[in-house]
């Protein structure tokens, strides 16, 4: 039951047949969604009750004024709505619909169905939200990340997943793929901070120093070479 519909079935200006016909009846007919055929016949035996005390005798029935009335307090209440009724007078063989059902039915999420990873596959618009919640504060990613992931799951077709199920895989190949790299980047401390050392873009002054040295040495042992020719 909706919460709508909850609300509406308290109602204290909703009879208790009323709730009955539509909660055990009109509401079961409905509930795939589609359009409910009146049939007077139909909804007075739904709400007829038998006589233990006399066979084939009913101690609670029904007429058709007051079907009439009793479909008049729901469409009031807004729990059916009639399209078009035949007649005046009453609402046999009319088309209702119950809005409050029919609402919740288009508001459920369509089930994803699993599938195995596809060429034109890409993530969906729920993807960066779906990273922050799983970690990935920095949930841009390149054509290379991502086709390195399809490359891997492309080449394992047994394996079958939801949209939602490939995006979680996805987000977790980035996280080990970053923090792999983080791992190998060589961390310096600036006041509070951790952050990643950037290399120079030439040789340190030490490893400048023994070039020099180098140099110098061969140098000499150059020159002592041509003293002795």
């Amino acid at each position: 039951m909706t919460p709508t519909e909850y609300l509406q079935l308290n109602s204290p200006r909703l009879s208790h047949p009323a709730r009955t016909l539509y909660y055990l009846h009109l509401r079961r007919l409905a509930e795939s969604g589609a359009p409910v055929l009146l049939s007077y016949p139909e909804l007075g035996r739904a709400l007829a009750v038998e006589d233990p005390q006399q066979p084939g005798g009913f101690s609670y029935q029904v007429n058709a004024s007051q079907l009439t009335r009793l479909l008049d307090e729901l469409q009031e209440a807004g729990l059916i709505r009639v399209n078009h009724p035949p007649q005046e007078s009453h609402y046999h063989g009319a088309v209702c619909v119950l809005p409050c059902l029919t609402q919740a039915f288009n508001s459920l999420p369509i089930p994803q169905a699993a599938h195995p990873m596809q060429p034109s596959w890409r993530p969906g618009e729920a993807f960066h939200d779906l990273a922050k919640l799983c970690g990935l504060l920095e949930s841009r990613f390149n054509e290379e990340e991502l086709g390195e992931f399809m490359a891997y799951w492309l080449g394992r077709p047994e394996t079958f997943a939801t949209d939602h199920q490939w995006m979680l895989k996805f987000i977790k190949a980035l996280k080990a793929r970053r923090y792999t790299k983080t791992s190998l980047t060589p961390m310096v401390g600036t006041g509070y901070q951790q952050v990643a050392a950037t290399p120079d873009s030439g040789p340190s002054p030490r490893a400048l120093q023994m070039i020099a040295d180098a140099r110098r040495l061969r140098a000499h042992e150059q020159g002592e070479s041509d003293e002795k020719e």
